[in-house]
């Protein structure tokens, strides 16, 4: 039986072989190797616990920073769908993804402030 691998499993070999390397640099943020994919992890048993599931659509409603890769590779965990949500869209735009993506969960742009693992259920 093949086996089949995402980015995620990719990004665990890579934590595992050097952990404690650089992994993001954003602006005076720093963050290894080990520490993304701790909270990767965490964000992961997070959203697994909220009932999201592999191919469900997850929103990033956040800014470009560590916390929304960090989410990305979450999703990728699980096996959900990331969407992008970018912060800069205006209200018509939110109400159109919001209506059309099918997302059953969303991570919104205060997580990157708080670090709060929390998310807004559909």
């Amino acid at each position: 039986m093949a086996m089949h691998f995402n980015l995620a499993d990719l990004f665990e070999a890579v934590a595992d072989k050097v952990p404690e390397r650089e992994a993001l640099v954003c602006g005076t943020s720093r963050c290894s190797y080990a520490e993304l994919d701790a909270g990767a992890n965490q964000m992961a048993h997070y959203l697994a616990s909220q009932g999201v599931k592999a191919g469900d659509h997850v929103g990033l409603y956040m800014y470009n920073c560590n916390e929304y890769l960090e989410a990305m590779l979450a999703c990728f965990k699980i096996r959900a769908v990331p969407i992008n949500v970018n912060y800069r869209y205006v209200k018509d735009e939110l109400l159109y993804i919001f209506d059309n993506a099918d997302m059953v969960a969303c991570i919104p742009v205060s997580y990157t402030h708080l670090r709060a693992h929390e998310t807004l259920r559909y």
